[in-house]
């Protein structure tokens, strides 16, 4: 029988914790506690940035706007997923946001949440933390993904070619794999 190495005990762990209180809630935990310590560690190491209250304003409203958007968007997300849960329907959702990434909580969590502290505080230093969070989001999401991957095969494979999974940097992808799809569709039943 093989042994379990100390990095495999912590990535179990962290799947579990994930089971337990959901992802989501993981990655806002651990990115909070990142950011404590990174207030904590900033009396030690800075990197300023000077930004007049004003400037500091001016940048925040485009963060808070992105930040209620991404939660209003989170909100459309869970409803599409209910919808067709509660219906019965094992189909792949990739209209509404999933058009555009492939989690959105997270999406919203990396893109609106960590510019507000670095305006705030006026340290680059906070760039590490969300950069932390952004490492952990990819493994939460690799780890969802392969149960969306056994669920719907090589469907998801191909939805993965058009959407991005964290930063919608490719438009509207979902749009693309569904037409796609059609086309694969109507040829087959040529």
């Amino acid at each position: 029988m093989r042994e379990a190495t100390p990095t495999s005990k912590g990535l179990r762990l962290l799947k579990g914790f994930k089971n337990i209180i959901g992802a989501g809630l993981l990655l806002l935990s651990v990115g909070l506690l990142l950011e404590v310590i990174t207030i904590n560690v900033r009396h030690w190491i800075s990197f300023p940035v000077p930004l007049t209250i004003t400037i500091r304003i001016i940048l925040t409203i485009p963060c808070i706007l992105i930040s209620v958007l991404g939660a209003i968007w989170f909100n459309c997300s869970l409803n599409l997923v209910k919808i067709h849960l509660l219906g019965g329907e094992n189909i792949l959702v990739t209209h509404g946001p999933y058009s555009y990434v492939r989690h959105p909580l997270y999406a919203a969590l990396l893109i609106g949440l960590p510019p507000l502290l670095i305006i705030w505080y006026a340290d680059l230093l906070f760039l590490i933390p969300w950069l932390l969070v952004f490492i952990i989001s990819h493994y939460l999401a690799n780890l969802e993904e392969q149960g969306l991957i056994d669920t719907f095969g090589d469907d998801y494979r191909n939805y993965k070619k058009y959407v991005p999974a964290l930063i919608p940097y490719k438009g509207d992808g979902g749009r693309r794999y569904r037409e796609q799809s059609d086309d694969i569709a109507s040829e087959e039943q040529q």
